[in-house]
């Protein structure tokens, strides 16, 4: 098994772009199991940096935000929006010492031309290279007992 197989994502979209989303989105979330975990939002301009920063807290190596194409908003702003709280969580990783490729911005194609499970499988196909997230990585139970008798 390689590592890219291994791989988690989180994917926040917004729920215009697929009228079938809750179908395409549940048969691939069969298909990978944990390794994948959608978050349907009304509006990509409702996403929070505190959403993608959890995402990553929660397991995911990479998370993409994808949005409305642009000016195709039904909101109007709600694209722009997301791409500046996106952005702001970028520099805080950064701040933190993770790269901030971990999240990503995607622009879908005109509604109705693309499915979210088709969206999802073109972006877990072009992770080649990402390495998992240093936050997925666990102590060995001996060092945390050891660190704990130290402390009594």
């Amino acid at each position: 098994m390689t590592e890219e197989k291994e791989l988690h994502f989180a994917i926040f979209f917004c729920q215009q772009l697929d009228p079938d989303q809750d179908m395409n989105r549940r048969a691939l979330e069969k298909e990978l199991g944990p390794r994948i975990t959608f978050f349907p939002l009304p509006c990509s301009g409702r996403i929070e940096a505190l959403h993608l920063m959890r995402a990553l807290e929660a397991g995911a190596d990479k998370v993409y935000l994808v949005t409305c194409p642009v000016g195709a908003c039904r909101y109007r702003e709600g694209n722009m929006r997301a791409r500046k709280r996106l952005e702001y969580a970028r520099k805080l990783i950064e701040e933190i010492g993770l790269e901030a490729e971990r999240f990503e911005l995607v622009n879908a194609a005109p509604i109705g031309q693309g499915s979210i499970d088709t969206i999802a499988r073109e972006l877990i196909g072009r992770t080649a290279g990402l390495a998992a997230s240093p936050l997925n990585t666990k102590k060995p139970k001996e060092s945390a007992d050891h660190t704990m008798s130290h402390r009594t």
